[in-house]
């Protein structure tokens, strides 16, 4: 279940908006930033409205989008040519636990957008944001457990994603993907809904893997935001979450 928030034209997000350097257009906190060689950036931020005023989430979430507004608005000066960067969002809720997804499409070095994915979630009835750890039973490190019980999952998603010149080439195998691992972005993009786990993995453009040659290869692998996203039900891993997030 996704949770609607439509952008509203409160005072308080115009008041936001205009605080972090943007204008409201109705859907969207937007700027242009012009570089020093003249190319034009449009800068689009997707506000939610109910939850930047919350008193859990609302410091969190207007810490983030200034800062994005800001790195977007620097970035802005080292373009050559016009580009964009926008951010929208999807929330999803679980009983009292709201996750903020919120999906970054921008123009970096290369001629094609870049990906990332940044996620919050908070318990709106204890008032506090939530670790991956935090919806876990007492003593369980996510990261030791979850790897695998999500492995059933993760390999689908795998096969699902764009791919290089094989189906099964490397990195698109299970190993290269486990929390230590640079492509999985140990996890930190995930979500709850009323009845998954999602990770997004990596949650953020990638460079490239280490090492460079694996098993002789000696293609330099980079990866967007976003690439993988694993579907995990939380019926899979009841075992080890507190029982308010899915667990028993």
């Amino acid at each position: 279940m996704t949770v609607t928030l439509t952008p509203s034209a409160s005072a308080s997000v115009e008041s936001f908006c205009g605080d972090i350097g943007g204008g409201w257009d109705g859907a969207y906190c937007r700027t242009t930033a012009v570089s020093p060689r003249k190319a034009v950036r449009d800068i689009k931020l997707a506000l939610p409205g109910g939850l930047i005023d919350d008193p859990t989430s609302g410091p969190v979430l207007r810490e983030y989008l200034t800062t994005l507004m800001g790195n977007w608005r620097n970035a802005a000066d080292k373009m050559a040519v016009d580009s964009f960067a926008e951010e929208n969002f999807q929330i999803f809720q679980h009983g009292s636990a709201l996750s903020a997804v919120f999906h970054e499409t921008y123009h970096s070095d290369g001629p094609f957008p870049a990906n990332a994915y940044r996620t919050y979630t908070f318990d709106m009835a204890q008032g506090r944001r939530l670790m991956l750890a935090d919806i876990m039973k007492p003593g369980l490190d996510p990261l030791v457990v979850l790897p695998p019980m999500i492995e059933p999952f993760l390999i689908p998603a795998l096969a699902a994603a764009p791919k290089g010149p094989s189906p099964t080439a490397y990195p698109f195998i299970p190993e290269r993907w486990t929390p230590d691992k640079v492509y999985s972005g140990a996890y930190k993009a995930w979500a709850l809904t009323p009845d998954e786990l999602i990770i997004w993995m990596p949650d953020y453009p990638v460079a490239r893997d280490f090492p460079v040659n694996y098993n002789g290869n000696t293609y330099q692998w980079s990866m967007d935001g976003g690439t993988v996203q694993v579907h995990v039900p939380l019926g899979a891993i009841a075992s080890v979450l507190r029982p308010e997030y899915g667990g028993v």
